[in-house]
């Protein structure tokens, strides 16, 4: 779940494309646009009900944490002008979390994440433990979202678009959760299709959708 190819420090633009990919993003930036694009997502109002108080501190932490857990380990995030669109995403096999760093993870969300944080462990643990099995080795896109500003959904996809060019992604897959049906068809428009089985959260929770695309041949 991290990318191999591109050292930490590496920054660069799409051919094309007024994206930025980096390494060392902005990551106050980062974390209020996941956080305000997530407000009324459904896997997000079971994680972090609409009635706890300070929601929006306690998911700006779940985001944090995670996004930099991920950063750690090779991840990138992508990112339209302005911060308006973001995504997050780990190159294959990564993050290789060992049971002391995965225990030291969920230790960090249950802390931050509050009253919250025993669903914060469960989706995450939902995640790991219900990856279609089989896939071959893929890029993982963990979080992509635009503020909730008409202007900022076109950007978004935008976004995804640049991410399916990269020539890192060349000879790989790209699998990613879909939050709700809706956001599962715009992957689908986007060329990928669905693999395996819904991910059903505990407790009588919302379910994810997991897409898939499969490898590009790598280049001549």
């Amino acid at each position: 779940m991290t990318m191999p190819t591109t050292s930490s420090s590496h920054t660069r633009r799409p051919r094309r494309n007024p994206v930025l990919v980096t390494a060392t993003p902005d990551m106050a930036a980062v974390v209020d646009t996941l956080t305000q694009a997530f407000g009324p997502d459904p896997i997000l109002n079971w994680a972090f009900p609409p009635t706890v108080a300070h929601r929006e501190r306690l998911m700006a932490a779940f985001f944090r944490i995670t996004t930099e857990l991920l950063l750690e380990h090779g991840g990138q995030v992508g990112v339209a002008p302005e911060y308006a669109a973001v995504a997050v995403w780990s190159p294959p096999g990564e993050p290789a979390l060992g049971e002391r760093e995965q225990a030291r993870y969920f230790r960090r969300l249950a802390e931050a994440c509050g009253e919250c944080g025993e669903r914060a462990v469960a989706l995450m643990r939902a995640l790991d433990d219900q990856h279609p099995p089989g896939l071959p080795a893929h890029y993982h896109v963990m979080f992509a979202a635009a503020r909730p500003e008409p202007a900022a959904v076109g950007r978004a996809v935008l976004l995804i678009r640049a991410l399916l060019k990269l020539e890192d992604l060349r000879g790989f897959g790209l699998y990613a959760e879909a939050s709700s049906q809706q956001n599962r068809d715009l992957w689908l428009e986007m060329g990928l299709r669905r693999v395996g089985n819904e991910i059903v959260l505990p407790a009588g929770g919302p379910s994810l959708y997991p897409v898939w695309r499969e490898p590009d041949p790598p280049a001549v």
